[in-house]
Formats: structure tokens, sequence, C-alpha cells
């Protein structure tokens, strides 16, 4: 029969409330980039691409569920595109990854040729992310968090 100081022993250390590695081994949190954000691509001189979005917590702290709405413009082409998404962020190493599916197009006939607008981003800082994004090429882009209150 164990004792009851070494069964109370036994149980902190399988619980890991007694292991001093257990506590140093957390992992951080990935940074919270819930809230609003605008964005901008470098397309080409022709084309200009910006919008914004929304990222919303899930039980998840690496994951965020989103929606965005992004416009290219490109007026010598003719084109111009205001397009609504879904989307979801995924954090690994300091990595934003953006996927989105098309959901409507506000502005501009519907095309195969349209991608969803994915991005590949650094986190620089909760405020700030920079990386690629990703449709019929890799472009530079840049996202920032909305100044001011959220209602």
């Amino acid at each position: 029969m164990i004792a009851r100081p070494a069964l109370a022993a036994s149980l902190l250390m399988l619980t890991g409330l007694a292991s001093p590695a257990t506590a140093q081994s957390s992992v951080p949190l990935p940074p919270n980039l819930a809230g609003l954000w605008s964005f901008e691509a470098d397309l080409e001189a022709i084309c200009k691409f910006n919008g914004h979005a929304r990222l919303m917590p899930t039980s998840d702290p690496a994951r965020f569920d989103c929606e965005l709405t992004a416009e290219q413009d490109c007026p010598a082409a003719d084109v111009h595109y205001i397009v609504q998404q879904s989307c979801s962020v995924d954090i690994v190493d300091g990595v934003a990854t953006v996927r989105s599916t098309i959901e409507t197009f506000l502005v501009g006939e519907p095309t195969n040729g349209y991608l969803p607008d994915n991005f590949q981003l650094v986190i620089h800082d909760e405020s700030h992310l920079e990386g690629v994004l990703l449709g019929s090429g890799a472009y530079p882009a840049e996202w920032r968090r909305a100044e001011g209150a959220i209602s």
C-alpha cells in the first residue's frame, strides 16, 4: 500500500504540476490577430489591389476565422473586381497563412479567372503582417491593423 504523501506526490507528477521541466517547456501563445485589418498588394504598375478583413478568434489561439473583401482595379485593362470571401488564418512559427474562398462578386462579372486571395504573411507584431498574396502569382503584400475603436 502506498503511503498518503507518496500517493499525493505520484498524482502531482502524473498531472505535471510538480514537474519543473513541464512548466518550462510550455509553448508561448501566438499573437492575437483578432480584429479589423486593411491590406494591399503590389500586383503590377497597371493594377491596384487592396481590401479589408475581419479576423475572429476560435477555440484554438493559433487559428482564426475571417472574412475579407478585396478590390482589384486595373483601369488600363478595363478590369475592376470587388470580391467578398470567407477565410481562415492559421499561425505556425510566426507565419500567418490565410486561405480564402470566394463567396460573392460585388463588382465585376463572376469568372473562374479570379482566384481566391490567399496570403503567406510574416507576423512582425500584432498590428503589422508582411509577405505575399498568392493567386495567379506571388505578389508583395502588407496587412495593417485598423486604427480606432471597434463598435
